[in-house]
């Protein structure tokens, strides 16, 4: 995996960021080829947190809820189980081929395997002070935890 860049967290973060609505189009599109369908589509920060872009969607065949998680500074998505309850912030990573090919042209798509490993100086040693700062109060466990926050 390569190092995270700088404003991943939401501090120190670029000017630029990840428009709600580009994400939007994209899983639609993706989840078209699917033949599944979008149920919402949340933007980063709608209240304070979370850092991320969210889209909510049903997969045929059987699949379950998937919830498709889009860093809201870098093109970075990861896939993850449905929250639980309203207000639950734990992310369950799951790896989802049906969509992850369709929107890596786009985006770096974040592995389950990836999202659930352990935070190594190489990884966060291109943020700036105020996200290491942000880092040390929260005390995330995984890289994914990172990437996709509730940090206020």
């Amino acid at each position: 995996m390569q190092p995270l860049p700088k404003g991943v967290t939401g501090f120190d973060a670029p000017d630029e960021s990840v428009c709600v609505k580009w994400f939007e189009t994209a899983c639609h599109a993706a989840v078209r080829r699917a033949k599944g369908r979008v149920q919402k589509v949340r933007a980063a920060y709608e209240q304070v947190t979370p850092n991320f872009h969210e889209a909510l969607v049903s997969l045929p065949n059987g699949a379950d809820t998937v919830r498709v998680l889009c860093n809201a500074h870098h093109p970075i998505v990861a896939f993850a189980a449905p929250a639980t309850h309203e207000g639950d912030v734990r992310l369950q990573f799951l790896d989802c081929p049906q969509l992850a090919g369709a929107l890596s042209d786009e985006f770096c798509i974040l592995s389950a395997q990836d999202a659930c490993a352990g935070i190594s100086s190489d990884l966060v040693a291109q943020m700036g002070e105020a996200e290491l700062s942000q880092m040390r109060y929260w005390r995330p466990h995984r890289i994914g935890d990172v990437i996709f926050n509730y940090w206020d």
